[in-house]
């Protein structure tokens, strides 16, 4: 199988428009479509990578007589 890479986008209406393809005539074709993410979404993600490393599936269970100085301000 030969992969031909080019770039495209969509207009207004929803349209594909492809940038350089070239003539292809009784071929199957698959279609790979990157979404550009948003600097927000990629603060997400790179936070949620964090947040998956630091709390396993392993973690322990903490039981009250674990403690050994107990937050005065915490409210359950």
């Amino acid at each position: 199988m030969q992969a031909i890479e080019t770039t495209a986008s969509f207009n207004e209406e929803g349209e594909l428009i492809i940038d350089n393809l070239p003539i292809i005539k009784n071929q199957k074709v698959k279609l790979l479509i990157l979404l550009e993410e948003t600097e927000q979404n990629e603060w997400f993600r790179f936070s949620g990578k964090g947040l998956s490393a630091a709390y396993s599936e392993q973690e322990p269970s903490y039981t009250l007589n674990m403690i050994k100085k107990p937050n005065p301000d915490y409210k359950p």
